[in-house]
């Protein structure tokens, strides 16, 4: 409540209707004096973000200790008390994917961003690195996996030595790395100073890599029926019988195709990397798509109770369900991160706990709030949480396939 004084006129300043007490009746704004001092704006300020405070975080506490119990809160019309469920939804989603963004660019995808840069001074201190982890751990699996790093960082550091020589600056990602190192396993196969059981396995390996690096990112880019250019294509398409030609569809696929090879025929790596930020930026988009999806599944399971539940009903307690995710997932996210952070061995163990009871939590949560919402029993509840499950998944895949080809239409 605001400390300043109230006006002894019993009109409302905003619209101007007669005042009986503090508040007016039509649009609730406090009878006060207008004019302020940098005092009240300031505590006013803090009184607004301490009252948001208290709501937000009594609202998560009881979002993930009862679930359900929010949802059917709101709906019996008990509200002043918590967060509104939309205001929570854009909070938590926001939060939720800034976080998702910055940790999960597409440079680190794959793992822990191990396609950074580096040369032979940065190599050499990565093995160093593992050798002191292999000296000193106590756990034989860690002194394990740390000895295979050290080797593999040997392996790296005279590959680079061999190709490129002892003094350069370079530096390399992963994928120049492995390059190198089937360079000098194929001028090692060309002296012949290696055993013969050696030489097959390596030929093996180094046909299948280059195989691979030559081939393996090709596969999309194949769709484009092997035109150069779309002038090509659509003189090839031409000259055959109107009957046998593609059609709108195919044929517009077929132009974008060409046009994605021609853009990044020297650059598909820079493709995935596109590919992967536009999918990533993807998912805030399908997330709420399958949110009224969602609902309606519920609505559905629950026809019988239509009567008690409304399709607003269903939907309010799928954002609920959405925002109790978003907040265990960032929770998953930072423990994970962590755990990485510190990197010492016992930290790591208690982490990966950590974040395996989350996950079980994430997978049991909606029938937990399937369950304090609806008030079903548990074999009633346990078939319908199944059925949503399996309906929602089949849904998230389908879309996610949609967007991945807007994604792959969108480049260029």
């Amino acid at each position: 409540m605001s400390h300043l004084k109230e006006r002894k006129e019993k009109i409302c300043l905003n619209c101007n209707t007669d005042l009986i007490g503090r508040y007016c009746h039509v649009c609730g704004q406090q009878n006060l004096e207008p004019k302020e001092t940098v005092w009240h704006l300031v505590t006013h300020f803090f009184n607004d973000i301490t009252h948001f405070d208290g709501k937000f975080f009594e609202t998560v506490r009881l979002l993930l200790r009862k679930p359900g119990f929010l949802s059917a809160q709101y709906v019996a019309g008990r509200r002043a008390s918590f967060l509104n469920p939309i205001r929570m939804y854009v909070f938590t989603s926001a939060i939720f994917f800034i976080i998702l963004f910055s940790l999960t660019s597409p440079i680190n995808m794959n793992g822990t961003g191990q396609d950074r840069k580096r040369g032979l001074v940065e190599l050499e201190r990565a093995r160093l690195r593992q050798d002191s982890i292999a000296t000193h751990a106590k756990d034989k699996g860690d002194r394990e996996d740390a000895e295979k790093a050290s080797i593999k960082y040997k392996m790296r550091i005279a590959a680079v030595k061999h190709v490129y020589g002892d003094s350069t600056d370079r530096k390399f990602d992963d994928e120049e790395l492995d390059m190198a190192i089937i360079t000098d396993m194929t001028d090692s196969l060309q002296r012949g100073d290696l055993p013969q059981v050696v030489k097959d396995r390596l030929k093996q390996n180094i046909t299948e890599r280059q195989f691979n690096e030559r081939n393996g990112n090709l596969s999309f880019f194949d769709l484009g029926r092997g035109y150069r250019t779309v002038e090509a294509y659509d003189s090839a398409e031409r000259r055959l019988p109107e009957d046998l030609r593609d059609g709108w569809f195919k044929r517009a696929m077929v132009h974008k195709l060409i046009h994605l090879q021609e853009e990044y025929r020297d650059d598909k790596k820079a493709f995935k990397e596109h590919l992967k930020e536009n999918v990533l930026h993807s998912f805030p988009k399908i997330l709420f798509i399958t949110l009224p999806i969602f609902a309606l599944i519920l609505n559905i399971l629950y026809f019988r109770h239509k009567k008690q539940y409304y399709y607003v009903d269903h939907g309010i307690f799928t954002i609920h369900v959405y925002c109790a995710t978003f907040i265990l997932l960032m929770a998953a996210i930072l423990v994970n991160k962590l755990g990485d952070a510190i990197g010492v061995g016992w930290v790591q163990v208690i982490s990966m706990i950590l974040q395996l009871g989350i996950w079980f939590y994430i997978l049991i949560y909606l029938y937990k709030a399937m369950r304090g919402f609806y008030h079903q029993g548990r074999f009633k509840t346990f078939i319908k949480y199944f059925i949503t499950c399996l309906l929602s998944f089949i849904i998230n895949v389908i879309l996610f396939l949609v967007f991945i080809a807007i994604s792959v239409i969108s480049l260029g």
